[in-house]
C-alpha cells in the first residue's frame, strides 16, 4: 500500500477474531494480529480508519437473541473497549 501512496486504510476489526464467543476468552492471537497490522501500518506512514462492527457478530452472540439481547450489548461494550 505505501508504495502505492496510499496514506490512510479503512479497515474493520473482527470481532470473533478478538472475542471468538464474542463476550468469553480474549484471543492473544487475533489481538496480536491487529497490532502487528497497526505496527506495519505505522511504519510505513499509513492512517488506519476503523470500523468497529461490520455484520460480523461471533455467532455464539447470535444464538442468545443477537442485538436484541442485553448480553450482546454489554459484550460489544467489552470489545469496543
Amino acid at each position: 500500500m505505501a508504495s502505492l501512496g496510499v496514506k490512510n486504510y479503512r479497515l474493520s476489526i473482527s470481532w470473533p477474531r478478538i472475542y471468538p464467543n464474542g463476550d468469553g476468552e480474549l484471543n492473544p492471537a487475533g489481538l496480536d494480529f491487529y497490532h502487528r497490522l497497526f505496527s506495519s501500518m505505522k511504519k510505513h506512514g499509513i492512517t488506519p480508519w476503523v470500523t468497529m462492527f461490520h455484520w460480523d457478530l461471533p455467532q455464539s452472540l447470535e444464538e442468545r437473541g443477537g442485538w436484541t439481547s442485553r448480553v450482546t450489548v454489554d459484550a460489544f461494550g467489552r470489545y469496543a473497549d
